[in-house]
């Protein structure tokens, strides 16, 4: 083996580096298909493309809309394979997270952390409103990702989720207003 692919996975990711080669970028139209066929991939009930592109919005516009609404499209890329992303709103300084997803080969790689690192970095206006999501009742592990960045369980949406039914369990950065 050469110097030059030694100790490297497939994707361009080095073996036991954690996330020094993976990029995070805002998407751009280009990628609504990668998007797509990830989202087939992973979700029993997956956007289809033309939901993907409303949410990359255009690249040369900025973020930032006339409503104070901005969209946040971000991708993690591992070399040129994308390997997770996300889509959030924010609008007068409350922020929803939409989806944020990890191709199955990238799991358990730092890809989510990264993620949500570079959300919240863009999202600090987010404070008095906070941010806000819902995950699936049975999703563990997407839980503990959001409880590791400040979110807590603040209500259910009773099945919310389709193809399997299941209930949504709502997340919030806001702090206990019952505390």
């Amino acid at each position: 083996m050469t110097a030059q692919g030694a100790g490297r996975a497939p994707g361009g990711w080095e073996e036991g580096t954690g996330r020094e080669k993976l990029r995070i970028r805002s998407l751009g139209r280009e990628d609504s298909g990668n998007v797509a066929a990830l989202e087939r991939e992973i979700f029993g009930t997956p956007w289809s493309e033309e939901q993907v592109e409303a949410s990359i919005g255009r690249r040369e516009e900025s973020v930032c809309h006339g409503s104070g609404m901005r969209q946040e499209a971000l991708g993690a890329y591992a070399g040129g394979t994308l390997c997770g992303y996300l889509f959030a709103v924010v609008v007068s300084g409350e922020g929803e997270l939409h989806r944020i997803a990890v191709a199955p080969a990238f799991r358990r790689r730092h890809v989510g952390d990264a993620l949500m690192e570079e959300l919240l970095s863009r999202c600090r206006d987010c404070r008095e409103g906070g941010l806000w999501l819902e995950v699936r009742e049975g999703n563990r592990a997407a839980a503990a990702l959001y409880r590791k960045y400040g979110f807590r369980e603040a209500g259910r949406r009773k099945n919310y989720y389709q193809n399997p039914p299941e209930d949504a369990m709502i997340y919030t950065t806001l702090p206990d207003q019952n505390s």
